[in-house]
């Protein structure tokens, strides 16, 4: 986990199993003023997920090894806890779609995107949130 301010930067966990989005969204992200934590399968992702509630925001994969992004967002669904998820999908049907809204997803992206786009996205999500008024301060 990376050294950030964590009163006035969001946190957002990362489950990405492709190495080089997961490197690329994470530092895209941290030069955007979140904090970071990251995770390469769904497995990892329910386990950080339940081993700490502090996370902002949740941006997750669908198709993972050992648990979809979509196993996990379900099981979450009764969590009043649960960070806001926003999902990243290569297989972005209907379908997809309407599953992931059905288990209370905040968006879903299909991949490629535009990683400005995504950024955005993450920032608008967590502007909903209370105690996170974007942009953030730099630490010292």
């Amino acid at each position: 986990m990376k050294a950030a301010c964590p009163e006035t930067h969001p946190h957002i966990l990362l489950a990405e199993d492709d190495s080089d989005l997961r490197e690329l969204l994470d530092f895209a992200l941290t030069q955007a003023g979140f904090l970071v934590s990251c995770c390469d399968n769904g497995l990892q992702l329910l386990e950080m997920l339940e081993q700490n509630s502090t996370y902002d925001l949740v941006v997750s994969d669908l198709r993972m090894p050992a648990l979809t992004g979509l196993e996990v967002l379900e099981s979450q669904y009764d969590n009043r806890q649960r960070p806001p998820f926003i999902c990243m999908t290569a297989f972005g049907d209907q379908q997809t779609h309407d599953m992931a809204r059905r288990f209370g997803v905040a968006a879903t992206i299909d991949k490629p995107f535009d990683l400005d786009e995504m950024i955005k996205l993450v920032q608008t999500t967590c502007r909903r949130q209370p105690n996170h008024d974007l942009p953030v301060r730099n630490c010292p």
